[in-house]
């Protein structure tokens, strides 16, 4: 039997990986519809990979049925493509690949992830729409949800989460393994802690 001084380097040495993956793990929390809701909100990037990503994760919604409306919001311009913005960028990207432009509806003057759920309110009081299917990059996820039950705290929206995959850039369960890992892990984490969402996974 290991000694004591063993025994807690072990200790020491499975635990850390099982609370980093817990952190992973919290970061990619969803929760998924059960039946297709009025629209999905797309979240902007300009970073290519997310976006390409995000758009896939629209698409395969729309292709579904999952999701019989996209909002896709951003008002950032998309690098080296002029004066594109990403909100533009993403519907000319979903009309490609299939979905119907009168489907897609264009929010293209948020700049971060609170203007992306301010801004496109407007969008769904206009329609009626109250089942909300939120897109964004998976180690995003429980901010973009947070960002949203914050705005729309005391009104009668659900909210679901449909995250895009970042496979080859990051993994919940592996994401402390790699550099790139630990950049985008800790670009989330202290957002949570700077715009006050924490609490609003009780509210």
């Amino acid at each position: 039997m290991p000694s004591g001084p063993l025994l807690a380097t072990i200790t020491v040495l499975l635990a850390v990986p099982i609370l980093l993956a817990g952190v992973g793990v919290f970061l990619n929390r969803r929760k998924l519809p059960g039946k297709p809701v009025d629209v999905a909100l797309v979240f902007g990037t300009g970073l290519d990979w997310k976006a390409e990503s995000r758009v896939r994760a629209a698409a395969t919604a729309y292709e579904r049925g999952l999701a019989p409306n996209l909002i896709v919001s951003g008002g950032v311009l998309m690098p080296g493509l002029g004066p594109v913005t990403e909100a533009e960028w993403f519907r000319d990207r979903l009309v490609e690949r299939g979905v119907p432009r009168d489907r897609i509806y264009l929010e293209d003057r948020a700049t971060n992830t609170a203007e992306n759920v301010e801004f496109s309110t407007p969008i769904l009081d206009a329609h009626g729409w109250t089942r909300v299917l939120l897109i964004m990059s998976d180690f995003e996820g429980i901010r973009a949800h947070l960002t949203a039950r914050r705005a729309w705290q005391g009104r009668a929206f659900e909210i679901f989460d449909l995250h895009a995959d970042s496979t080859s850039h990051w993994n919940p369960w592996t994401w402390w393994l790699s550099r790139e890992g630990w950049h985008l892990t800790w670009y989330t984490v202290p957002r949570l802690f700077r715009y006050r969402l924490l609490p609003y996974l009780w509210r």
